[in-house]
């Protein structure tokens, strides 16, 4: 069977454009029905594939990423816009992506508004993020059809790596937390109520810093851009979108 590899996408309708940021484990592909959505409302969906992604090695992550790399990539995201003349830009980002998009919220002025999705913010134990990375990539290796004697060494390489590698992001979610209070612009929180993967409570936290923000609760896990969820959060982006439309008309 051939595997086509996942790949960014630019989905170009119109000057205003919405960036979708994806998770550690996940790809733009996460991101597509969202991006689809919203290009048939009016909107431009850019997404980005961060760096070390899309491979079939998951120790790619680990070297070619972090948070230095991807923070550049979204700084790269919103200029690639511009220069593709779109006057508007929203971000939004799931799970490792809300990072990011948060970030961008705080610090980027080209940015009008974002949010997050299953948001690992306010989170201070990445124990579930750390079990699941190494869960995907032995079953990537399964899919390799590697030896098991060599799935073995490359998921211990990882377990020795991968906590120095989550501290740095937890550091920068950590920075990230300390600016949501500063934040001044309409931002949007999706929660799953059965999430596993992250701290729930997180979005709560979130939620009372950010003084311009709206919350949404979802019966639904933690992918919320493509689990049973994914319709009715990509209408209530809209509906954010549109609204911040409405206010500033």
């Amino acid at each position: 069977m051939k595997i086509i590899a996942p790949k960014p996408f630019f989905f170009d309708n119109g000057p205003k454009a919405v960036i979708l940021m994806h998770s550690l484990s996940g790809t733009p592909n996460d991101m597509r029905l969202l991006g689809r959505f919203l290009e048939r409302n009016g909107y431009s969906a850019y997404a980005p594939m961060f760096a070390g992604h899309g491979t079939r090695e998951p120790l790619d992550i680990i070297n070619q990423g972090g948070a230095t790399a991807w923070w550049k990539q979204v700084n790269e995201s919103i200029e690639y816009l511009k220069s593709q003349g779109k006057t508007e830009i929203y971000i939004f980002g799931l799970s490792l992506g809300a990072i990011f998009a948060s970030k961008a919220v705080e610090e980027c002025p080209e940015i009008i508004a974002g949010g997050i999705f299953g948001s690992p913010l306010y989170n201070k134990s990445f124990k579930n993020i750390r079990s699941a990375f190494l869960t995907y990539s032995e079953k990537v290796y399964a899919l390799n059809e590697l030896d098991s004697a060599t799935i073995q060494t490359k998921l211990t390489e990882i377990d020795q790596r991968i906590d120095g590698f989550l501290a740095g992001l937890q550091e920068t979610t950590d920075a990230v937390d300390e600016k949501l209070i500063d934040i001044n612009k309409p931002f949007f929180i999706g929660q799953g109520k059965t999430d596993e993967m992250v701290d729930r409570n997180g979005a709560v936290k979130v939620d009372a810093d950010v003084k311009t923000s709206e919350i949404h609760w979802y019966d639904a896990g933690h992918v919320l851009t493509i689990n049973r969820a994914h319709k009715d959060l990509s209408q209530d982006v809209l509906n954010f979108l549109e609204n911040i439309e409405d206010r500033n008309a």
